[in-house]
């Protein structure tokens, strides 16, 4: 809008826009002249001289028919502002689209424009009224996709034609609209595209009297060049190993196909053979030309099988024998040993990482450095035990014993004839006595001292602590050709591992996914046994696959955190680390030639966790490692066993993606969490405050997002041993978990039943509770949140990108808890449970996700 002042003024204009009103006029003159006699003057308190005339209030952009008050001012030079609208003024318009009465009242008359001007005394004022149709019209059209689109031949797209109207608004038009493209190149029809042959194209769609155009490219398809074969070989493979192959297909226009998967192949002897799933399995010593062919195309691959190098160890390292090959690279690993040969450990290094070295160059230098390591463990244990001490061996349970053992074990073995007849001996009666201890805890003994200690998880083969003994136990065990702990593995705690994990449906742990990550020790012991006996134990069950999915569905859409399920101890908030990449490459490695092995490389190189931080993980490195990808399809995983749900709306980054709890509740580093649910999209919306706290270990049902029930002030809390249960049905776009949670409160005669349904979308989660309790229980519906909840006019809550509204009951009690007012040393910054009471036993809340 353009506001005009005399020309002689215009030296003292000034223009201001104000926020939800018009513009701000001011008009400047000399002053000192006396108003006319018609007209009163308002009172100055004084000789001031008028300055300016102000447009205070009022509309100049009308919609035909409509009507507004203009509020004037006339400001003085010594800052009085007077109020002019009460005196008759003379208003001029050089149009009949408007109408200005004596009062300043403005009507709108007719669709068009106009110019006002008013007189006072030497001042004057110009406005600029718009009057516009109350008739809704279409200004202009667009194309969805935009200019240019590019296809190749044959290719189709879909078009949408949008007509943007003067009120603001937005419609589809295409069904109505009309194509005309100006070459055969492409052709429309029912608002589909065709690329019909290779060339350009400029389509225009009219509707009404509005057009647009569509450019449009059409390229030829690529043709496929050539195929290739990862590794490219020629390929030194050692007898009874398998080795991953990966065929990619070029084209014409540069591009790359990756892991092909309907390729044929054939080799020209016996000697080795590829199966469907592109694995190289080897039979017998000597050599072969495989051959893959694809859509016409071939390539070949020189193999040569050699027999095995000849070794009296009993610790076998197969499982990175294929990197004293060439071609393999290791050289990250490498430096972290040269390091730590070179008098600078890295935090964390082990003397096992020596021994590794040694066994892929067979440098003395390696294995003399693992010796003086585990020289210095069993001297600094011998100190303690003469001092009437216990060694750090026993510390915490025993949690560290199959570190400590195994590392003496695998330098043992390796360093036998570098050892003295003195250090086999006193390395033997430490070990010895380590793992006799581990499995008679009563009667635990150094030194002829006795140390009793608890006997934790000994019997327990879902617990991490369980790997730690079966560590220790299995490579001395092996190393040492002891019968008594070969037995015992043999015939009591293997087949006891074998058949827990047989029965665990869907993979993961009851530990949750803190100290669930350990699995990734049960998968080391597998690897270990294997390489050692011949027998895959992770063969007599699905566990090991099946947990390659669970940590893909268990990771969210971002790939960079994951479900906070259980004690969360290394750190609080739940971020992939190098353990979980650890954990997935031995699963993997273990399953190589698999679907789940091909989707766990597809997260293994797409994941925030590139490459691994530490060098003390770099081990898992080593493994040999399936070569072809597989993106997962499935949006949603559930294991059973572990009592644990993820569901996300897509595959995409910015998914919407939620997890929920409900199952056996047995596991020390679990949680009072059955019932509960996290819900995330680019960031955690619903998540439990143990995240947020210092120590990662809050356990109690407060801090999770469930129903909270209470009698006589205190929490009634969920108890270990019990078991909830959870079954889901998929629709389309929702997904509903049924949950029962009776079962978790059997102690408690107050507690008569709990259900819980929640039903999830992409942009929307309903929680609806039912339950049955005694009269002395509140029941209080509770959800923790990261930011701060704002409760709304219209009674809704909102925190962040997360919108609460309770359906059921419409007005409950609502108390807000900022955690860090509980416990400031615990939480550090502001983070908040939201209470909802006065449903009884009856809860209904739409969680709607707003980003």
């Amino acid at each position: 809008m353009i506001f005009q002042i005399s020309k002689p003024l215009a030296h003292c204009i000034r223009v201001a826009a104000l926020a939800c009103s018009p513009l701000l006029l001011l008009a400047c003159g000399g002053g000192g002249d006396e108003p006319s006699a018609q007209q009163q003057t308002p009172d100055t308190g004084g000789a001031a001289v008028a300055q300016a005339i102000v447009l205070r209030a009022g509309e100049t952009n009308l919609a035909e028919g409509a009507t507004s008050q203009l509020e004037l001012d006339l400001v003085y030079d010594n800052g009085v502002t007077r109020n002019l609208t009460p005196f008759k003024l003379n208003w001029q318009c050089n149009s009949e689209a408007v109408s200005i009465s004596e009062s300043s009242y403005v009507t709108a008359n007719s669709e068009g424009e106009a110019n006002c001007s008013l007189a006072w005394s030497s001042l004057s004022l110009v406005v600029d009224f718009t009057v516009r149709s109350d008739e809704i019209i279409a200004e202009s059209l667009t194309i969805s996709p935009v200019s240019p689109v590019a296809l190749t031949l044959n290719d189709q797209q879909a078009l949408e034609v949008i007509a943007s109207f003067n009120d603001g608004s937005q419609q589809a038009v295409s069904s109505d609209a009309q194509w005309l493209c100006d070459s055969n190149v492409v052709s429309i029809n029912a608002q589909q595209l065709t690329a019909e042959q290779a060339g350009q194209a400029t389509c225009s769609v009219t509707w009404q009297n509005l057009s647009a155009d569509l450019e449009v490219v059409v390229s030829a398809p690529a043709t496929l060049s050539s195929i290739s074969i990862n590794p490219a070989g020629p390929i030194d493979i050692p007898l009874a190993s398998k080795q991953s192959l990966q065929v990619n297909a070029s084209y014409s226009d540069g591009s790359v196909k990756a892991s092909l998967s309907d390729v044929q192949w054939a080799c020209d002897s016996s000697v080795v053979s590829v199966d469907a799933q592109q694995l190289l399995v080897t039979n017998q010593v000597g050599q072969a030309i495989c051959t893959a062919s694809w859509q016409g195309q071939q390539a070949d691959i020189q193999v040569e099988v050699l027999a095995p190098a000849a070794t009296n160890h009993k610790l076998s390292l197969a499982s990175i024998e294929h990197l004293r090959f060439a071609g393999q690279d290791y050289s990250r690993f490498a430096s972290w040993v040269d390091q730590a040969v070179d008098g600078n450990p890295g935090y964390g290094f082990s003397p096992t990482d020596a021994v590794y070295m040694y066994y892929l160059t067979q440098d003395k230098k390696y294995i003399e450095l693992a010796i003086e390591d585990v020289e210095e463990q069993v001297v600094a244990a011998e100190a303690l035990i003469a001092a009437n001490d216990k060694p750090k061996t026993s510390f915490d349970s025993y949690l560290y014993v199959g570190d400590f053992i195994s590392e003496l074990a695998y330098v043992y073995d390796y360093g036998y004839d570098l050892l003295s007849d003195s250090q086999k001996t006193r390395w033997k009666n430490y070990a010895e006595q380590a793992i006799w201890n581990v499995w008679n805890h009563a009667d635990a003994q150094w030194g002829g001292n006795s140390f009793p200690w608890s006997g934790w998880a000994t019997t327990n083969p879902g617990n991490n602590y369980h790997f730690s003994f079966l560590k220790a136990t299995m490579t001395w065990g092996l190393v040492d050709e002891n019968e008594t702990w070969l037995n015992l593995l043999r015939d009591d705690k293997l087949p006891k591992l074998v058949e827990y994990y047989a029965q665990f449906a869907g993979g993961g742990s009851r530990e949750g996914t803190g100290y669930g990550v350990a699995q990734g020790k049960l998968f080391e012991l597998y690897i270990i046994w294997r390489d050692s006996t011949g027998e895959d134990l992770s063969l007599e069950s699905l566990h090991t696959k099946q947990t390659i999915d669970y940590w893909i569905h268990a990771t969210t859409p971002d790939l960079t955190h994951f479900a906070p399920i259980g004690d969360q101890s290394r750190v609080s908030f739940p971020v992939l680390f190098d353990y979980h990449e650890s954990l997935m490459q031995r699963a993997a490695s273990l399953n190589i030639g698999s679907d789940a092995a091909k989707r766990g490389s597809w997260w293994l190189a797409n994941n925030s966790v590139d490459p691994m931080r530490f060098g003390f993980n770099l081990h898992t490195t080593l493994l040999q490692q399936e070569l072809n990808q597989i993106v997962p399809s499935d949006l949603l995983y559930y294991s059973s066993s572990a009592g644990h749900l993820f569901v996300r709306s897509s595959w995409d980054a910015d998914a919407t993606w939620l997890s929920a709890v409900a199952g056996i509740y047995d596991e020390s580093h679990a949680h009072q969490d059955q019932g509960s649910f996290t819900l995330f999209k680019d960031e955690f919306l619903a998540v439990t405050q143990n995240i947020w706290s210092h120590s990662g270990i809050h356990q109690l049902s407060d801090q999770h997002n469930i129903l909270r029930f209470e009698e006589a002030g205190e929490i009634i809390p969920q108890k270990r041993g019990t078991e909830g249960s959870m079954t889901h049905q998929v629709d389309g776009d929702v997904t509903t978990i049924n949950m029962d949670l009776t079962g978790v409160y059997p102690a408690y005669d107050s507690i008569t039943s709990w259900q819980r349904e929640i039903r999830f979308s992409a942009d929307q989660v309903m929680v609806t509770d039912q339950c049955v309790v005694a009269d002395t229980v509140s029941t209080i519906w509770q959800i923790n949140l990261p930011e701060e909840p704002i409760v709304q006019a219209d009674g809704s809550i909102i925190a962040g990108n997360l919108k609460i509204t309770p359906i059921a009951p419409a007005t409950p009690s609502i108390s807000i808890i900022n955690w860090n007012d509980i416990d400031a040393v615990e939480y550090k910054e502001d983070r908040y449970r939201l209470d909802l009471e006065g449903g009884a036993c009856n809860y209904q809340v739409q969680l709607d996700v707003l980003n």
